[in-house]
């Protein structure tokens, strides 16, 4: 196996086990360490009755969730009621007194994995076809029919020990519900301003704070919101692709799964994915329009009975987003020196959402 940190490092005997534990069938041939978040996760050549392949193996590293068994179920109601490439969960130990627990074991699929800032360098062609290809899946998501009430996604059903997950819509529940949507995101809002308060842009706080404040207090009487599947953790990062065509080949990572109205979780992804978040660089441009057209092309394609939810842009949405970004900035790839021209232009974008609103409603 490969090095990885220590921490996060298992043992041949213990993904041996694991593989066992779940398919008696599989024997391992190999395991090599991957790189995603803080689990542990390796990437197995296994045989089998079928022949050689690959599958991935995701693990806690420290025994906490990781959403990894929320994540197990999501993927299994998605590959079961949707078109969306997510790959095929195999089976889930939920808790173990011996194995590194929660974990789960999948199909590998293909296609490239991307740094998350290679979304701002694809050719226009390309990312109209990843925007396309997102507002289909998203419009496929948000019609499951799997969550009443908003919050985070949970699992609902008994611990498993090796076996495949339930993969009906019930399987999965809303944990620590609110009551309302502005409940829920005032909440969500909260926390993530008093990280801002503590990021590159704490100058923005304070404006940001009674805007988002005021906007989320009107909700209140624009309802009532109708919750969905939210896919939450956007990012090209969390894809596979096809660099040259934008094709999706794989929608990964679903442990930080969502029930929020579809305008939000539409918003989050047209923002992410034009890469306007770089476009202080001067090799970057701000390409939400494009990305916006195609990814509503795509959802009307795919669901035009639900398009009205997602069709008219929702600054409040979009600014939340730009709110991520900013907590997160010390994470981006930005090339050494440039680093105030992005921040420069994210914090321009982000007062023109303020003051265009602010105008709109005087």
């Amino acid at each position: 196996m490969d090095d990885v940190p220590e921490a996060r490092a298992l043992s041949v005997s213990a993904v041996d086990t694991i593989v066992r534990t779940i398919d008696p069938t599989l024997e391992v041939r190999d395991a090599t360490a991957v790189e995603r978040g803080f689990c542990s996760v390796y990437r197995l050549e296994v045989d089998g009755d079928d022949g050689s392949r690959d599958l991935f193996l995701k693990c806690s590293p420290d025994g906490q969730p990781w959403g990894i068994p929320d994540e197990a179920r999501v993927q299994a109601v998605l590959d079961a009621h949707t078109t969306i490439p997510v790959p095929e969960v195999l089976g889930v130990v939920d808790d173990h007194e011996t194995l590194p627990a929660p974990c789960y074991l999948m199909e590998a699929l293909p296609g490239e994995a991307l740094p998350y800032e290679d979304v701002c360098h694809l050719e226009d062609d390309a990312l109209s076809q990843l925007a396309r290809e997102t507002g289909e899946y998203l419009a496929e998501l948000h019609a499951v029919p799997a969550v009443e009430r908003f919050g985070h996604v949970r699992r609902d059903g008994p611990d498993l020990v090796g076996q495949r997950p339930e993969c009906k819509p019930p399987a999965l529940t809303v944990g620590d519900p609110r009551e309302s949507w502005p409940t829920f995101l005032r909440a969500y809002v909260d926390r993530e301003l008093e990280r801002h308060a503590d990021s590159r842009f704490s100058a923005l706080t304070p404006d940001m704070r009674q805007w988002l404040e005021a906007r989320i207090d009107a909700l209140e009487v624009e309802g009532p919101f109708d919750p969905v599947l939210g896919r939450n953790d956007h990012g090209l990062h969390n894809l596979l692709v096809d660099s040259e065509t934008g094709e999706i080949t794989a929608m990964l990572d679903w442990g930080y799964t969502l029930a929020v109205p579809a305008a939000f979780d539409f918003e989050f992804a047209a923002y992410l994915y034009s890469g306007a978040f770089l476009a202080g660089l001067p090799d970057v441009s701000d390409r939400r329009s494009l990305v916006r057209e195609a990814m509503l092309s795509g959802y009307r394609a795919a669901r035009p009975d639900r398009t009205d939810a997602v069709s008219t842009p929702e600054p409040l949405y979009e600014l939340v987003a730009m709110v991520r970004i900013m907590n997160d900035f010390e994470h981006l790839e930005v090339p050494e020196g440039s680093e105030l021209a992005v921040m420069d232009r994210i914090e321009a974008d982000a007062r023109a959402i303020l003051e265009s609103q602010n105008r709109g409603s005087s």
